[in-house]
């Protein structure tokens, strides 16, 4: 389906394949289902590298072109991370150039759709210097990314007899709360996207159908999105502000992006994988060396993996009778 000019399509990489919003939020939490069903399943495979590959290019995408219409910078560092790590998995180095995470991205993305020149360059009629959308919502935009595809993959999974513990409805709401938001964000962006505005419509409708709520019309239904997200959220910075210059090193969000999965390569060497913002305490953290789930450490392990351990995370130089039980993100 054509779509008109918007705003990542200053990017060749995009300007080329002209996808849709909708496209790639399909593409990505269709990857990330598969990579995610294949750790749970079989982390050993001999699938999982390109699988987790397969999810870096078409996440970091969704995430590249979220960023490039709404101008957030949360969005942005977050598309430059998932091309950071493209590049890792591809073998090549990260120092030859400040950007060159952005710019793999970008090629790996043309290049899978068949233009073979993988120019990432903008369009010498990039000029825009209007204000960006004011952000409609109080979660960092990559958080909301990653709960669009884990509320996915674990729906879907949910439905298998291995997790009978998931629970899928509140699963699906979830993903049809977050899908809608990240739709009418966009859409919100870049107003010339009809489609992208009737598909944050018809999710805002779904989500009125599902919470039993009688119809509205296309606008009052996109902005029950956002009212059904306030009351699911109840960690709004604006509650208990933290300061811009926080010593937690949160630049006053609230929460720190933090690598909380690491790749085993063997003679204790691992490589970062997955990052993700977690709760900021407003101070330096340590970890409680009483901790019940990882036993003072700081970390877990699986099969080739390491997991931070977010259980016994406490201020730093804070008593030990002052821990916590249980924190996370």
């Amino acid at each position: 389906m054509s779509v008109g000019h918007h705003p990542e399509h200053t990017v060749k990489a995009y300007r080329d394949e002209r996808p849709s919003i909708t496209r790639l939020i399909l593409e990505a939490r269709w990857a990330h289902y598969r990579l995610t069903d294949a750790l749970e399943y079989d982390p050993d495979s001999d699938a999982v590298p390109a699988l987790r590959r397969f999810n870096l290019l078409h996440a970091g995408a969704l995430v590249d072109v979220l960023a490039l219409r709404t101008r957030d910078p949360d969005l942005y560092e977050a598309a430059r991370d998932h091309g950071a790590l493209l590049r890792e998995v591809d073998g090549l180095a990260l120092d030859d150039h400040p950007h060159n995470g952005l710019d793999h991205l970008r090629a790996q993305y043309a290049r899978l759709h068949q233009h073979t020149h993988g120019d990432s360059c903008l369009a010498p009629q990039a000029t825009d210097d209007s204000l960006p959308p004011k952000r409609p919502f109080l979660r960092p935009g990559p958080r909301l990314v990653r709960q669009m595809l884990d509320t996915y993959a674990w729906a879907n999974l949910g439905l298998t007899s291995r997790f009978p513990a998931v629970d899928v409805a509140s699963e699906q709401r979830r993903h049809l709360m977050t899908r809608g938001l990240l739709l009418d964000w966009a859409a919100t962006a870049a107003p010339a996207d009809s489609a992208a505005a009737v598909a944050a419509a018809t999710a805002g409708h779904a989500l009125r159908a599902l919470d039993r709520r009688p119809a509205l019309n296309d606008l009052r239904a996109r902005a029950y999105l956002l009212d059904a997200f306030r009351d699911f959220d109840d960690q709004h910075e604006d509650e208990d502000p933290h300061p811009h210059d926080c010593a937690g090193r949160c630049d006053g969000t609230g929460e720190v992006l933090t690598v909380l999965t690491w790749e085993h390569h063997g003679d204790d060497n691992y490589t970062a994988v997955h990052q993700e913002p977690i709760l900021c305490f407003g101070a330096p953290t340590a970890h409680a060396p009483d901790c019940a789930t990882c036993g003072g450490h700081g970390f877990t392990y699986t099969t080739g993996y390491r997991e931070l351990c977010l259980d016994g995370r406490i201020c730093d130089g804070e008593p030990i009778a002052a821990t916590v039980a249980s924190q996370g993100a």
